[in-house]
């Protein structure tokens, strides 16, 4: 009787302890992962969402940019820290990937980490050569089915988004084609201009300059609705005619796995509030960048829904 009451003691107190935690969260700068180097749209967009949260939270958010091997240094690092809200993580669908692209990784990619919310998300553009003799995607598939393994399609890398995309759509269309990775979408667009390649899926931040000052031709974007950045261009459903071409770089907000479901709703629920602030949503549209903001079961889904999607094109193309 003794027991059960000391025992049934203890859990209360651990219930107070655990309740004043996420009261008096944070007492400390949080440590905010980016697994990108300092400077590009998707760490430039992770600071700004960051800085945002901060301010919901209270909290001095310091940014830790840890690149490499896909976002596999990030998510290791990330996997390791407390689940004590001090390290938050700005995880990218890499993270669920990369089991199928390098064989192994030193994380679990559902187990090792507490969802809290979508971060955002940016489709890609897929913009061809000015003197490409098309208009249209159709017009574009058409060329490439009378002329196959005439053209080029050119890639960020080998393994990143916008080849799965380049993939994805050789496949759905039946098209015979050359798939030229560079390192980086900038040597690929450079190409582009000069001819070397006739297409590509340019993340939109990098596409929207080229675009709009007739460099290069606008076909289509590949998220289900149109962005408004670029206003005009189709997606590629509506181009192509198909349902459910869809290929989006997005970034979700994650922690270290075994987090406090008090401090998980209230990290999470400061994110999504953050939905409302137009002023933010209209800075990240500039970077040609979607705010999303979720709860954590639509991380989870998301998470699933694409891994499914892109390890079977990946072991279907034979990547790694």
């Amino acid at each position: 009787m003794f027991g059960a009451v000391m025992a049934s003691g203890l859990v209360f107190a651990s219930a107070v302890t655990q309740a004043q935690s996420v009261a008096n969260y944070p007492q400390e700068p949080v440590k905010f992962v980016v697994p990108y180097p300092a400077g590009g749209v998707s760490d430039v967009s992770s600071r700004t969402i960051a800085a945002a949260l901060g301010k919901k939270l209270g909290a001095n958010m310091v940014i830790e940019n840890k690149a490499g091997a896909a976002s596999t240094v990030a998510s290791t690092y990330v996997a390791s820290q407390k689940p004590n809200g001090y390290t938050l993580y700005a995880a990218p669908v890499s993270i669920v990937i990369n089991p199928a692209l390098q064989g192994t990784v030193s994380y679990k990619p559902y187990e090792s980490f507490t969802p809290l919310s979508m971060m955002m998300s940016s489709a890609f553009v897929l913009q061809v050569n000015k003197s490409l003799p098309v208009n249209s995607v159709k017009e574009l598939i058409e060329l490439i089915k009378k002329n196959p393994d005439k053209y080029a399609i050119g890639t960020s890398g080998v393994g990143s988004i916008n080849h799965l995309a380049a993939e994805y759509f050789i496949r759905e269309f039946g098209l015979k084609m050359v798939v030229a990775h560079y390192k980086g979408g900038m040597p690929a667009a450079q190409d582009l201009l000069g001819g070397q390649v006739q297409m590509m899926f340019s993340a939109a931040n990098e596409a929207i300059p080229f675009v709009t000052s007739d460099k290069t031709k606008g076909l289509a974007v590949t998220s289900l609705e149109r962005i408004s950045t670029l206003p005009n261009l189709p997606t590629m459903n509506e181009a192509a005619g198909v349902k459910n071409f869809e290929a989006t770089f997005w970034l979700a907000l994650v922690a270290p796995a075994g987090m406090d479901k008090g401090l998980q709703d209230r990290i999470s629920g400061a994110m999504r509030d953050l939905g409302t602030d137009n002023e933010l949503r209209q800075r990240l549209s500039q970077l040609g960048i979607d705010l999303v903001t979720s709860t954590p079961e639509v991380v989870t889904a998301n998470l699933k829904r694409d891994e499914e999607k892109w390890t079977t094109l990946i072991r279907s193309i034979k990547i790694n």
